[in-house]
């Protein structure tokens, strides 16, 4: 049994981590690792003894949904088989590689929290120094290397309002909070190339009553481009509430990297090496890469070189549909052997 497979039967929805995180520390240990556990819940490996540190970061959690694990005509199906334990584990047999490195020293990081509140990817902040090159474990197809990630938020609304009848020509609190809902659209609408647009989606509604009293409640998630102006949207918030009271929790700026650098440099090489034609990807999602690169509260930033890689389509992720193709498995783990070797080679004139 693969790897990937071993993982993607161990289930470990965001928040029940702690058995796959075992089997993965196991793992990378059978392989020449020196693999543990930190106090969050992460599993680290460490392999190689070169000065220069590359850390594949990866995810281990994954989202509810229970998917029947099966493996069929090449293909692996089940939860995280994509997003995001097919990147992981290959980090982990691409990495193995390099064991006897002494130029370089490869760090793997399966993250535990990312898929809630990326708790594991923020620690790794203040319990890791940063590394010279970092790639983020995420699905960007063999071929792919990403290196922009939208930002996000969330936007909580409340409305409690007297009761009044329904025949009356007064708006119902769900009524208004529609209203505020397509107003806020309006004021920001989703036009042009989807990475450079904000998005507003309405994820959670509900009424209810409190006896002389009704109340409307959304959750609104908020998607960003780069530079978005998050003070300006505070001010179009507070002109659209009218008497609702709002709150916008988490957020965190869009990301984009530098292509001009070894660490691109040698990724492109890696796939062309491979008989594939490198493309750059741009996500409308966040993952980890949004945290490292701009920090957490008092703990600065990794300021090195970061892209995330990672074999599987990454519309299949949280889907009911989620598998991975494992000739694509394969290539990317060549890929990333590949592209390692190339840091390598530049780590000799570093």
């Amino acid at each position: 049994m693969t790897l990937v497979e071993k993982l993607v039967r161990c289930s470990s929805v965001s928040g029940e981590e702690k058995e796959a995180v075992s089997l993965l520390c196991r793992e990378m240990s059978s392989r020449g690792f020196r693999s543990y556990q930190d106090e969050i819940g992460n599993a680290i490996g460490i392999i190689g003894n070169g000065k220069r540190t590359v850390s594949l970061v990866g995810h281990i959690d994954t989202v509810s949904g229970d998917i029947p694990v099966r493996f069929e005509d090449g293909i692996l199906y089940g939860r995280g088989s994509v997003d995001a334990k097919g990147p992981l584990a290959a980090f982990v047999e691409a990495a193995a590689h390099f064991f006897e490195s002494q130029l370089i020293t490869v760090l793997v990081v399966g993250c535990v929290r990312e898929e809630t509140d990326s708790a594991g990817g923020k620690h790794l902040l203040t319990d890791l120094s940063t590394p010279d090159w970092a790639v983020i474990g995420e699905p960007s197809g063999w071929n792919g290397v990403t290196i922009g990630y939208k930002g996000s938020f969330t936007l909580e609304y409340r409305l409690e309002v007297p009761r009044h009848h329904y025949g009356a020509a007064d708006k119902t609190a769900a009524e208004e909070a529609v209203t505020f809902y397509d107003a806020l659209c309006r004021a920001y609408p989703e036009t042009g190339p989807q990475f450079g647009a904000v998005s507003i989606r309405l994820t959670k509604m509900k009424t209810s009553s409190l006896g002389t009293h009704e109340v409307a409640e959304m959750e609104i998630n908020v998607r960003t481009p780069v530079e978005f102006d998050i003070e300006g949207f505070d001010a179009t918030v507070v002109d659209l509430s009218n008497r609702a009271s709002i709150l916008i929790n988490g957020f965190v700026p869009a990301v984009v990297g530098d292509k001009r650098n070894p660490l691109v440099r040698s990724f492109l090489g890696a796939v062309r090496s491979r008989n594939g034609t490198p493309c750059f990807k741009y996500k409308t999602g966040t993952s980890d890469m949004n945290h490292l690169a701009y920090g957490h509260e008092e703990y600065p930033a990794w300021s090195c070189p970061m892209v995330a890689y990672g074999p599987g389509d990454s519309s299949l992720d949280h889907t009911p549909d989620e598998h991975l193709r494992i000739e694509e498995y394969e290539k990317s783990i060549a890929v990333l052997v590949a592209m390692l070797g190339r840091l390598e080679n530049h780590a000799k004139v570093m």
